[in-house]
């Protein structure tokens, strides 16, 4: 199991410790260059736990190196540092979970209609060929 709030330590030394926001803009690429390390070190510590891996060209690899998976661990710290940071900031914008969960559905959504969309686009050209032939 991941301990998030070791991650929440790790990122707000990234921050800095004026525990502000601030900063990002500052030291953007150095921010980001030392969170997807951190990241790394989350979706490392999620496939020790899960035993997950992803296969590419027929074999299984480390979590770690895939895209999705290290974005997923920058979600998820990120997450945690909001819903830390919303209490004594007064944001409202992070206490509607939905928009995270509705972002995400929508997402899904529209790949399985992209999907489908494509699936009968190809069933028309397959139409159109035999008719031709």
């Amino acid at each position: 199991m991941v301990n998030e709030e070791k991650y929440f330590i790790e990122l707000q030394k990234i921050l800095g410790e004026t525990r502000s926001a601030d900063i990002i803009n500052e030291r953007w690429n150095e921010v980001l260059e030392r969170f997807d390390q951190l990241a790394i070190e989350y979706a490392r510590e999620i496939q020790a736990g899960t035993g997950v891996r992803y296969v590419k060209d027929g074999q299984a690899r480390d979590i770690l190196l895939f895209p999705p998976h290290r974005l997923l661990a920058m979600n998820l710290i990120l997450s945690y540092w909001l819903g830390w940071l919303s209490i004594p900031k007064s944001l409202h914008l992070v206490s509607d979970w939905s928009r995270i969960q509705d972002a995400y559905h929508k997402g899904k959504s529209n790949n399985v209609l992209k999907a489908i969309a494509h699936s009968d686009d190809a069933d028309v050209a397959g139409a159109r060929t035999a008719k031709t032939t």
